[in-house]
């Protein structure tokens, strides 16, 4: 089972990123899926073998890497071509209100990925930028939002699109969701500064603000689960918010992690399979069940 879950990880993934600080050890009691339609339907990716990730987004104008430009980390990855970072960012988000891909054609991109032997798709509805390529009503910064000049054509809801080309082709379908969200003021908070990748506040300090941004997260779930037809995976990047209570600082030394960014996945996995029975669920690099 380990192996199964390691391969839908594994091959899905199209970008290397580095693993979190260890944490303590943690109990591996509820590791094991038991739910009798979760393991019929890793029974059918393992079978499916060869699938088709797909990341598209405003970003896709310049050419450059998705989101990872607007994390002031010092990285490969994070690398920008203007050297004042505020202005940089500025004008990355920019670039919502200038994505309009009015030759969008998900059938073409379905009929490819079906002739070369492909079985399922991930599409990103949503990375680590915060801009939603589905109708979501939980925020503006979207693909139908008020700022997007292709909120009118009748494909706006790019991931609904997608997913209903792929289907009638016969794909399994996965959404690609990012857990954490940059654009979200209760994840940067724009109070201070964002040196990484994380929450730039304390959620001990913060715990309202964290809850709100959880159930933010929990509702566009929610949202993709109920309006999106059926789902068979659901994909969750931005695997360093997890739970940590404790980070490791010296071998076998922990202190209490600050920034301990539970999501609450038994809650969203609950949710998503009540209304998906038997979804596959990815919690990206995370161990434990999911």
């Amino acid at each position: 089972m380990k192996i199964i879950i390691a391969c839908l990880a594994t091959i899905l993934s199209l970008s290397l990123l580095p693993a979190p600080a260890a944490a303590a050890p943690q109990s591996a009691s509820d590791e094991r899926e038991t739910d009798p339609a979760v393991l019929k339907k890793l029974e059918w990716f393992e079978d499916a073998k060869f699938g088709l990730m797909m990341h598209w987004g405003p970003y896709s104008q310049w050419g450059i890497t998705e989101s990872w430009t607007i994390c002031s980390e010092d990285e490969p990855w994070c690398r920008r071509t203007l050297p004042d970072y505020i202005a940089y960012k500025k004008a990355y988000e920019a670039l919502a209100a200038t994505f309009n891909p009015v030759k969008f054609d998900p059938a073409k991109w379905a009929a490819a990925a079906k002739a070369a032997g492909m079985r399922y798709v991930v599409f990103t509805t949503k990375h680590h930028d915060g801009f939603s390529m589905f109708d979501t009503k939980q925020t503006d910064y979207r693909i139908t939002g008020p700022a997007s000049p292709f909120r009118t054509n009748p494909r706006a809801d790019i991931a609904k699109e997608i997913f209903g080309a792929f289907r009638r082709e016969g794909f399994g379908i996965g959404a690609y969701f990012s857990k954490p969200d940059w654009h979200s003021p209760d994840f940067w908070a724009p109070e201070w500064a964002t040196p990484d990748r994380n929450v730039n506040y304390s959620i001990d300090k913060h715990p309202e603000r964290w809850r709100r941004f959880r159930d933010f997260a929990y509702r566009q779930i929610e949202e993709l689960v109920t309006g999106y037809g059926p789902l068979d995976i659901l994909w969750l990047d931005g695997g360093w918010v997890r739970p940590q209570p404790m980070i490791e600082v010296a071998p076998g030394t922990y202190v209490k992690n600050a920034r301990n960014m539970n999501i609450d996945m038994p809650r969203i996995a609950a949710m998503a399979r009540r209304h998906q029975p038997g979804l596959l669920i990815v919690d990206r690099t995370v161990t434990g069940r999911y």
